[in-house]
């Protein structure tokens, strides 16, 4: 059965498989089930050349999206964190992955300098990878037990009116994105740009 993130609802888990879709355009998505997520990130780290960067998306806070005139419209913060060596980048899973990975409110990507490859923990822990040879990224998703096909069945597929998702702020011991994102500071990171939710 396929795991949702803690931080995360989805009104029809069943309905999503461990699937990828390869898109010619540069872009691999993929269903990975909770439990897996880190692991695969990991093996992906080591398969992209190094330098390699953080990034991590947040919403703004409610004070600050009050700087903003839109009512409708709501955004978030991109936050970068350059020149990191594969062994930086375990550091920050290690450190703060769980939270990361269960909190459904941030997205955050991890890439290299060198190529631009991507792997994207989209909103609902949807999984993408950038590359200019996506297929290469094929027989790792394999190797999670996710198999291939042409119309991929994403948790946004299952959403209506009636049958919204939900993601929501995990805390674990007190830590939160909003936290790490400040320590992460303290080692380098910066505000890069807002963008639209």
């Amino acid at each position: 059965m396929f795991q949702t993130a803690p931080g995360v609802f989805v009104p029809f888990p069943e309905k999503i498989h461990e699937q990828f879709q390869v898109y010619e355009e540069q872009l691999l998505r993929a269903n990975v089930s909770f439990e897996k997520l880190r692991p695969l990130i990991l093996d992906f780290c080591h398969r992209i050349a190094e330098p390699l960067f953080f990034v991590l998306q947040l919403p703004l806070t409610l004070q600050e999206e009050k700087q903003y005139s839109s009512d409708t419209v709501l955004h978030q913060a991109v936050y970068y964190m350059d020149g990191q060596t594969r062994q930086q980048i375990e550091a920050i899973l290690n450190s703060y992955g769980k939270i990361l990975l269960a909190d459904g409110l941030c997205q955050f990507a991890i890439a290299s300098h060198a190529t631009h490859e991507e792997l994207f923990v989209r909103k609902y822990k949807l999984i993408d990878i950038y590359s200019n040879s996506p297929r290469r990224f094929a027989p790792l998703l394999q190797q999670y037990g996710l198999t291939e096909t042409d119309r991929l069945l994403t948790v946004w597929d299952t959403f209506s009116q009636e049958t919204p998702g939900r993601c929501s702020l995990i805390s674990i011991e007190g830590q939160d994105v909003y936290g790490i994102a400040e320590q992460l500071k303290e080692k380098g990171m910066y505000r890069a740009k807002i963008i639209e939710d």
